[in-house]
């Protein structure tokens, strides 16, 4: 048998890949976009401000040829530029521009600094309105780059950007190939019954989740198996069982008329046990039956019911103390149930049964007590199941009764528990989740 893979597969590994890929062009062109919107206006306009007024300052003093220019100011000559004739305005060059020209009325051309640069944080050559007297040629002034209006801290945000939009693309890829996947796993896990045929599982996911969902439904399709084998074989012993027994009930009836007396008693008898046998075998078929059609249920007041269920039994025998409860479930199906824990109780216990119910939540929480010595605790985890040498049952049955409300448990999507009862004796508990509302 081969090894479980627990590692991905090469579909999983490229997946991932394009995630990440996908995640960091994300986080850059997220980065491109805010900046577009709300950094680079802002940088503009304030740049556009600091250019227009300096600009204004130096033409100004320009037109006073006899006052020289403060120290720090650079001016120089349109063919003394570091790269020469200006070259074509960038982007940035070109919204400044307009600003300045928007905001403030001055229609001049700029040029972004070139290497070597005047200043290490970079700059702006504005042609002026001035010409050099001598030459004739256009003036540019150099305006260095402020720190605040610098993008110095643009690589290592852009390398930020890309690192969380591949963070986010990983935590997208978890979320559709492992969490979502899990998820759905564990939901129509839960969801299964105890009843075949159980629904497989979707095989989704990276591959170690696919390879999980695998093992999974072929655990499913063994169960499944093995209780459709398991029916049949039920429903060919009944099948069986059903001539053998029909001749016998004939053969027991001619018995009874032809004799009297003490043989007529055994004959009677006989017939009694054969009758028994017959109900024994019905229970037998609805364990080979496969889970409780939804068409069997419906609604009946829980206390109406019972009582026409405990009616059979004599009235000082049994207690009753029921609400007025309105349930949804299979009424044949709780009377086979009751009338089995019914009977053990009478059988392996003590009178009086108690037979009360109460709600907890949407359950219903329905309960059989007697009155008898128990069953020890180490018995009573191990049922329903086969009678142990030690348990009240003393062998003579081997708990098809408990098999038969354990099945009704399940087909109601609920469950049987055996406890320890308050007065003493078995509580048998069934826990159900068939409560409509409470009946007014």
């Amino acid at each position: 048998m081969a090894r479980p893979r627990a590692r991905l597969a090469g579909l999983d590994w490229l997946l991932l890949v394009v995630s990440l890929a996908l995640g960091g062009i994300a986080g850059y062109l997220g980065l491109l976009l805010g900046m577009r919107l709300l950094l680079e206006p802002r940088i503009v306009s304030e740049t556009a401000l600091r250019l227009s007024k300096y600009t204004v300052l130096v033409e100004q003093v320009l037109q006073h040829a006899e006052e020289p220019l403060p120290v720090g100011v650079l001016v120089r000559q349109q063919n003394q530029l570091p790269s020469g004739p200006p070259a074509q305005a960038g982007r940035i060059e070109l919204l400044l521009e307009k600003a300045m020209a928007r905001e403030f009325g001055l229609q001049r051309r700029l040029q972004r600094d070139q290497p070597p640069l005047q200043d290490p944080w970079g700059g702006h050559w504005v042609q002026l309105n001035r010409f050099d007297q001598r030459t004739g040629q256009p003036l540019w002034l150099f305006q260095s780059q402020r720190l605040s209006n610098s993008l110095w801290y643009l690589p290592p945000l852009r390398i930020l950007a890309i690192l969380i939009g591949a963070l986010a693309g990983l935590v997208l890829f978890l979320r559709l190939k492992v969490e979502r996947p899990l998820g759905q796993l564990l939901t129509l896990l839960a969801e299964q019954g105890s009843a075949a045929p159980l629904q497989l599982l979707p095989e989704q996911g990276i591959a170690p989740i696919r390879n999980l969902s695998l093992r999974i439904n072929r655990l499913l399709e063994r169960i499944n198996n093995t209780a459709s084998a398991r029916r049949q074989l039920l429903h060919g012993l009944t099948h069986d069982l059903g001539g053998p027994h029909a001749r016998l009930m004939l053969r027991t009836e001619i018995l009874c008329e032809r004799l009297s007396g003490e043989n007529g008693e055994l004959a009677q008898a006989m017939a009694l046990d054969l009758e028994r046998l017959r109900e024994l075998t019905d229970q037998l078929a609805m364990l080979g039956e496969q889970e409780l059609p939804a068409e069997r249920r419906q609604p009946c007041a829980l206390d109406d019911l019972c009582g026409r269920i405990v009616a059979s039994h004599p009235s000082l025998l049994i207690k009753l103390r029921l609400p007025r409860l309105l349930v949804n479930l299979d009424p044949e199906g709780l009377q086979r149930a009751l009338n089995n824990l019914i009977d053990n109780a009478l059988e392996y216990g003590a009178p009086p049964v108690e037979l009360s119910a109460v709600r907890r939540g949407s359950d219903l929480l329905l309960r059989v007590d007697d009155h008898g010595a128990g069953i020890p605790t180490e018995t009573l985890l191990a049922i329903p199941g086969p009678s142990r040498s030690n348990d009240r049952q003393r062998q003579r049955h081997r708990g098809l009764g408990l098999a038969i409300v354990e099945r009704f448990c399940v087909d109601h999507q609920g469950r049987l528990r055996l406890l320890e009862a308050p007065g003493g004796g078995l509580r048998a508990e069934l826990q159900l989740p068939v409560l409509v509302d409470w009946a007014t």
